[in-house]
């Protein structure tokens, strides 16, 4: 299954989790424990300053993306936010926290796919290259994330969107480590390992900015 799929799964991890009388295994409970680490700090974001008026995901979504050039991100968008726990019964900020947390879930889940890529081996010098550069721009990434999830909760919009277009340079220069779109668009499989996990990413930082730029 794809990134994006764990990365919406890993939020939901602690909610079925969380009943520690249950036996983890390892997996399990790190799982667990990243996952109420990045939970506690974005759902602080809710408590404290999210106090608006219910909006449905497709209103923000519409709204989001109306006027840029990214209107074919509005059903990702939709699909994207509806899958994820909360979003039901979200404000707008409540929607941009859960945006925001998805590109943290789906970075450290890309981060974990490619650790996986480098261990299961059989690739070119310059795919291993690829590889390695991938890995090192998502870490990178996910640092910044950190201190866009700072940036929302304080309301210093600009300094967030900035900070998400930064993250979102990472999965673009991993694209251009493999070719970019250009040069791997007829790649057969396996050549291009990363497009998939690249392409969620991107469109999850744009779609996270997008929904800021509107509160």
């Amino acid at each position: 299954k794809g990134v994006l799929h764990k990365a919406i799964k890993f939020l939901k991890v602690w909610q079925c989790t969380s009943r520690s009388q249950q036996k983890l295994n390892p997996n399990q409970a790190r799982a667990h424990t990243m996952a109420a680490r990045l939970l506690f700090s974005l759902l602080l974001i809710l408590l404290v300053g999210s106090h608006g008026a219910f909006a449905s995901v497709q209103e923000t979504c519409a709204k989001a993306m109306k006027g840029s050039e990214h209107k074919n991100l509005e059903s990702f968008c939709v699909t994207t936010l509806q899958a994820a726990p909360g979003s039901a019964s979200a404000d707008a900020k409540g929607l941009a926290v859960i945006a925001t947390n998805l590109t943290l879930a789906n970075y450290t889940a890309a981060v974990a796919t490619i650790k996986e890529l480098q261990r299961r081996g059989g690739w070119s010098d310059k795919q291993q290259a690829a590889l390695a550069t991938c890995r090192r721009r998502y870490i990178e990434a996910l640092n910044v994330v950190h201190s866009a999830v700072h940036a929302l909760a304080t309301g210093r919009k600009q300094a967030y969107v900035a900070e998400m277009g930064a993250v979102r340079r990472s999965a673009i220069d991993c694209d251009d480590a493999f070719g970019g779109r250009g040069g791997d668009a007829a790649a057969k499989p396996g050549e291009a390992p990363l497009r998939k996990v690249n392409d969620d990413a991107e469109n999850l930082t744009t779609m996270a900015m997008l929904i800021v730029i509107t509160l």
